[in-house]
């Protein structure tokens, strides 16, 4: 795994990313969704009861996983005892009890199921969509499909209860984040009439709607500001929990739900800050308590079942795993590990990483350091600039970063404007400032860092994925600390971009770019290494591989890499393993050249 001198492997890494999603908790047991390299990173649909006995629902054939708007989730369902879910072709499969799956309804062109809901008699309520129209339709067993509803919007979470339909939507010009309406569709007289808004708006974003069991409708909302938790009830709404915080992450995915109600009705739900996640019981009298104090990351995954919680849930010293927590227990009481991979042997400890901040003239920059144990200041220092760029930083177990520290670089990752967890107005303070606001918040902390003594000068690098490979490049056409990038699946020119992006993201192309504009050759200041992935449907390999020729034709220790067997994120053991590797060499053949 790992010798004193060499750190961690980029293999035995690769192979230590495990992903858990879409977690539900159905008639006693625990369902949800887990990729790991031992099956070849299929996506699997996995069951565990009370005894915690653990099995594989789908086949290893068939991987499990929606597309829809892009980004895909609520994949799956159960519907008595059988599985509904979105094969990778993005076609509807139902799989009864002890049976292999059928395909119910395929998919023709551009066309997408996902956000999968339980409906009456074994029907599945899904969104299906295409790069023009969005539609709710109820399918049945058989294979019938019924289109509830239709909308040249996004629509999202359909919910049924006693006839009425409530389900989110928002316009193509707009992200859910930014602007999102919820409403209420009624099928008494036999079929869906048009839905009214009950709630949401240009400046509001309402997400994640649920049924109580006494018919109240509960759902976040950000119309103060945070996202927080509503009822609506007998045309009234009121807010059940009144707090300075996100309680719902930015709707990346269908099938969130970051809340969940006990017997009692005590609801359970998660708390952001930007790095961590908390989870909060408030009872029925309003008390609140803080539940788990040991997690530090949950995933937007409630799964309540009488008096147990489950969660996805994290540490600063260990990756995302299944943890269970009995609601009865004292306020202090710990969540339980009841993963179903075990944790690794490790031959070091990773050390938790810090909380720290620096001012600028626009407030304070917070980010979190990850130290090599036992080195010596200054070191080499990695700053990791996180995708999004609407998304946060979570305080967990990173094998990636821990890849960096093992080899003896500090790891900064920075909380910058725009990200999520601090509110509406500090997400949406990068609009129109992309490549600027985020690379002046990046290079703060390299700055302070380096006055500080913690970073070596000279070896001072920025790495990103995504968005936050263009911020990287972005960091590094101007003036500033830093020695190198590496920019992974990057957006070279958010004006293209914008153009063939998926239809789900355009909008958010297009309100995030301003001034920076496109990353050119010409005005890169130090070695870039490229990285993408060849079957990258999110960002334009093409568009990756022309700017890094063009570096290297500029000379001055360029390279790319591309991944034939890598997607967007870089799923596959094979292409994350290289593109350690890579990583790693580049800094290292930086750090060797001679001082000038």
């Amino acid at each position: 795994m790992r010798s004193q001198s060499s750190g961690l492997s980029p293999a035995w890494v690769a192979r230590k990313v495990v992903a858990y999603d879409e977690l539900q908790a159905v008639a006693g047991s625990l369902w949800w969704l887990q990729a790991d390299p031992d099956h070849g990173g299929v996506r699997r649909v996995m069951r565990t009861d009370r005894s915690g006995a653990t099995v594989a629902v789908t086949p290893s054939d068939a991987s499990v996983g929606s597309q829809l708007h892009a980004y895909g989730g609520g994949s799956f369902t159960v519907v008595n005892d059988g599985v509904w879910f979105v094969g990778e072709d993005g076609s509807l499969f139902f799989q009864p009890p002890d049976r292999a799956p059928d395909r119910v309804v395929p998919v023709h062109g551009s066309e997408q199921f996902g956000d999968l809901a339980s409906g009456p008699d074994g029907v599945v309520l899904a969104v299906r969509g295409d790069d023009a129209t969005d539609e709710i339709v109820a399918v049945s067993p058989s294979g019938s499909v019924q289109v509830l509803l239709r909308s040249s919007g996004f629509l999202a979470c359909p919910r049924l209860f006693s006839g009425t339909l409530a389900y989110s939507e928002w316009s193509r010009d707009q992200m859910p984040w930014d602007s999102c309406r919820l409403l209420l569709a009624d099928s008494r007289s036999g079929r869906f009439g048009p839905g009214r808004v009950v709630a949401g708006g240009l400046s509001e974003s309402v997400v994640q709607p649920s049924w109580g069991s006494d018919g109240s409708l509960y759902f976040m909302s950000d119309r103060t500001g945070w996202w927080n938790l509503y009822q609506l009830r007998d045309g009234t709404t009121k807010a059940v929990v009144s707090i300075e915080a996100d309680c719902a992450p930015a709707p990346w995915e269908g099938g969130y739900q970051s809340y969940g109600f006990t017997p009692n009705g005590t609801v359970v739900l998660t708390v952001l800050d930007g790095f961590s996640t908390g989870l909060v019981a408030v009872d029925p009298a309003g008390v609140r308590r803080r539940l788990g104090p040991n997690l530090t990351s949950v995933k937007p995954y409630i799964a309540v079942d009488d008096d147990r919680l489950a969660v996805i849930g994290a540490t600063p010293s260990s990756a995302p795993e299944l943890w269970s927590l009995d609601l009865t227990a004292g306020a202090d009481a710990p969540a339980l590990h009841v993963g179903t991979v075990p944790m690794p042997a490790l031959s070091w400890t990773p050390s938790p990483p810090e909380v720290q901040a620096t001012p600028t003239p626009d407030g304070d920059v917070r980010f979190l350091l990850h130290r090599p144990p036992g080195a010596a200041a200054p070191v080499p220092l990695v700053v990791r600039v996180h995708p999004g760029p609407t998304d946060d930083v979570p305080l967990r177990l990173d094998w990636t970063t821990q890849f960096f520290v093992s080899h003896g670089f500090a790891v900064a990752e920075v909380l910058h404007r725009g990200s999520t967890g601090r509110g509406r107005a500090f997400r949406q303070v990068l609009h129109g400032h992309w490549g600027e606001y985020d690379v002046e918040d990046c290079a703060a902390v390299a700055e302070h860092l380096r006055s500080t003594g913690v970073a070596l000068t000279g070896a001072i690098f920025i790495t990103g994925a995504s968005a936050g490979g263009y911020t990287a490049l972005q960091a590094v056409s101007r003036p500033g600390p830093f020695a190198g990038a590496t920019a992974t699946s990057a957006i070279i020119d958010p004006a293209h971009w914008e153009l063939s992006v998926p239809p789900f993201q355009r909008s958010h192309a297009a309100v995030l770019r301003g001034p920076a504009g496109a990353v050119t050759p010409d005005r890169i200041r130090c070695p870039v290494l490229v990285i993408h992935g060849a079957a990258d449907t999110i960002t334009s390999a093409k568009d990756a591989m022309r700017f890094a020729q063009e570096l290297a034709a500029l000379g001055d220790d360029h390279t790319s890499l591309l991944l034939d067997d890598g997607d967007h994120y870089l799923s596959s053991p094979a292409a994350r393993e290289k593109a350690l590797r890579a990583e790693l060499d580049f800094y290292h053949r930086i750090m060797s050249r001679p001082a000038e």
